[in-house]
């Protein structure tokens, strides 16, 4: 498999960019694929008499009077069950409906693309963070947009992640509130 431009810049074409695709190259290729190869364990049994014949390597893994037993990497085996592309996809169409997606029951369009640009605050694996409601339909289905906060502004943006996570647990405070009062 290959990916990125098949050749190096040019001069005058900008190496900043062909490094950085490299290096996302690198990173899927070697991250995603690396969950397709599990290490291989050798498990072995030496008389305790001589325990001088204990790979240097090895974790010893439990011990009688008479033996020890132990057990050492033995490199890397492919393993046939493993479908790192799968995970792959599933990862790659969460992300892509958090920016648009077309809900099931309706022809309606929900996710950061469809929300004005000024609003969309942040982005998680699963959430968008935006600055005002918006009215998307929730149907109860996987991936269907479910409010869970909301907060009434204005606030400080947020500039780490930690005051990300702050307001957002502020904001299901909020909700929760007002909908046991029956505001929401």
């Amino acid at each position: 498999m290959t990916c990125g431009p098949a050749r190096s810049p040019t001069k005058g074409q900008f190496a900043d960019g062909y490094l950085a695709s490299r290096a996302v190259c690198a990173l899927l290729l070697y991250g995603i694929g690396s969950f397709a190869q599990r290490p291989r364990m050798v498990t072995g049994t030496t008389p305790r008499t001589m325990e001088r014949d204990v790979p240097p390597d090895a974790e010893i893994i439990g011990f009688d009077n008479d033996t020890i037993t132990w057990q050492r990497p033995a490199g890397f085996t492919r393993d046939p069950n493993a479908h790192p592309e799968w995970a792959a996809s599933i990862w790659s169409g969460a992300r892509a409906a958090l920016l648009s997606q077309r809900m099931r029951e309706d022809t309606t369009h929900v996710g950061a693309l469809h929300a004005p640009p000024k609003t969309v605050v942040a982005f998680r694996t699963d959430a968008v963070y935006l600055t005002q409601p918006h009215n998307w339909p929730y149907h109860g289905q996987p991936g269907d947009y479910l409010r869970k906060g909301q907060l009434n502004g204005p606030v400080p943006a947020p500039t780490t992640e930690d005051e990300l996570l702050a307001l957002r647990d502020r904001g299901r405070a909020v909700l929760q509130s007002a909908r046991t009062t029956g505001q929401a």
